[in-house]
């Protein structure tokens, strides 16, 4: 999902960057404001993301009926890595799916997620 942890932090950083070398210009605090904001949600959603993306591959593997190729402890951008490749293959499944079951049951699958999505 985006915008992905890295890119909150680079925005973030960004936002800090251009305070930093406009210290006296107007809407500085509200860049800090913004950097602050990114920042907390990153920080909230940070110890959430890998067991939920671990999850989400298990479901997407399931999905594509394929075993989950997510290694034993990779580390978080493994695991985004792996993700965004299910998700790509679940993108071109989709497309060669007619309706039917198995369509119902990745619509299923993919709303349910964005409810339950802490990135």
């Amino acid at each position: 999902m985006r915008p992905t942890i890295d890119e909150q932090l680079g925005g973030a950083s960004r936002l800090l960057t251009l305070a930093e070398n406009e210290p006296d210009a107007e809407g500085v605090t509200e860049l800090v404001r913004n950097a602050r904001r990114l920042v907390d949600r990153v920080s909230s959603s940070w110890a959430a993301a890998e067991p939920f993306l671990r999850g989400d591959n298990a479901e997407l593997a399931a999905l594509l009926e394929t075993a989950d190729p997510t290694p034993p402890d990779p580390g978080l951008q493994r695991v985004v890595d792996v993700n965004e490749s299910l998700r790509f293959r679940l993108s071109d499944r989709i497309r060669d799916l007619g309706p039917g079951a198995s369509r119902d049951e990745i619509g299923t699958y993919l709303r349910r997620r964005l409810t339950v999505d802490p990135t």
